[in-house]
């Protein structure tokens, strides 16, 4: 056969679609849902209005229901973590403790706990928008939300892998300009993290703050 029909026949062929927005979103959603527990290395990236930034870095994991653990590991050793109920924010370089109610605390990492055994982004945000941006991460779909909730979120960007549905990367933006960034990988679901693991016991000599800060 020809060349150039083969090439004209190629073109006539149907091209395989990716995953539209509300495949995208249903993914993430049943995804999580299904989920028991998360675990990955991440990297976090704090930035002000003057666009100044912070970068650190470690291993979190997230168990149903809303427990999580972040450890930090560079630039120092810090831990973020909850029990379901109680978040504890520790650094041992300080000997400080600070402690507050879940359901208290406006931390931007807070958001990725709830995603765990539950399927409600919709009830979350008002709005998605599939952005036409090139990815930070390559492969991944970019999608914008927009929360349901006043608060000063503005907006959160989220990277997906479209294979997996799993959120390889999200950008939480803020009414005064600053933002928070995760950067998500070595991924592992539902390998059967202990309860235990999210329990925190505050160390002797150690001062307890009450209120996390924002």
């Amino acid at each position: 056969m020809p060349y150039g029909l083969v090439l004209f026949l190629f073109l006539l062929q149907p091209r395989q679609a990716g995953p539209n927005l509300n495949d995208l979103v249903d993914g993430v959603e049943q995804s999580f849902a299904r989920m028991k527990d998360f675990s990955a290395d991440f990297i976090q990236i704090v930035g002000d209005s003057l666009n100044r930034k912070q970068q650190e870095s470690g291993h979190l994991y997230l168990m149903h229901p809303r427990m999580m653990r972040w450890e930090y590991k560079n630039p120092e050793e810090k831990l973020f973590v909850s029990d379901g109920k109680t978040v504890y924010f520790y650094v041992p370089a300080d000997r400080q403790v600070n402690k507050e109610a879940v359901r208290e605390t406006l931390d931007d990492r807070i958001p990725l706990m709830f995603l765990l055994g539950k399927s409600d982004l919709r009830k979350e945000f008002t709005r998605f928008d599939l952005l036409n941006t090139k990815p930070f991460l390559q492969g991944t779909k970019v999608v914008r939300m927009y929360p349901r909730r006043k608060t000063d979120l503005t907006e959160v960007v989220m990277e997906v892998d479209p294979a997996n549905y799993q959120i390889r990367r999200l950008l939480l933006s803020h009414s005064d300009g600053s933002h928070s960034e995760f950067v998500f990988s070595n991924i592992q679901t539902d390998v059967g993290l202990r309860s235990s693991l999210f329990n925190f016991k505050v160390p002797p000599g150690v001062e307890v703050i009450d209120g996390i800060g924002h």
